[in-house]
């Protein structure tokens, strides 16, 4: 069966010049409200804040030595402005700047 998957593709690609398709799919859309972040070297700790017109709506604390995050808040209300980056992704941005933290601080 693979070999006759190899043929069909080298003969569309002979043919046609039509590559196989074998990337995945990526979506790029600009970040609207970037989160403030503050570090707490004594606690150890990053807090990302997503505001938007002075009212914080996202609370994302990360703690560096236990591994854990606290979130606090939603986006609901700015929807329209964060659309298409969920909670999750401001979730993720906050750990990975607290990941590069704890790197620097392994090199110290």
């Amino acid at each position: 069966m693979n070999k006759l998957k190899e043929f069909y593709r080298s003969f569309r690609f002979r043919l046609f010049r039509i590559k196989p398709n074998s990337a995945g799919w990526t979506s790029f859309a600009p970040l609207k409200i970037i989160p403030e972040y503050k570090v707490d070297m004594e606690k150890s700790q990053v807090t990302g804040i997503v505001k938007h017109d002075g009212e914080i709506y996202l609370t994302v604390i990360v703690d560096i030595h236990n591994n854990k995050t606290v979130t606090r808040g939603s986006l609901r209300r700015i929807r329209k402005y964060t659309h298409p980056f969920k909670k999750e992704h401001y979730i993720d941005m906050v750990k990975g700047e607290a990941e590069s933290l704890r790197e620097d601080q392994t090199f110290r």
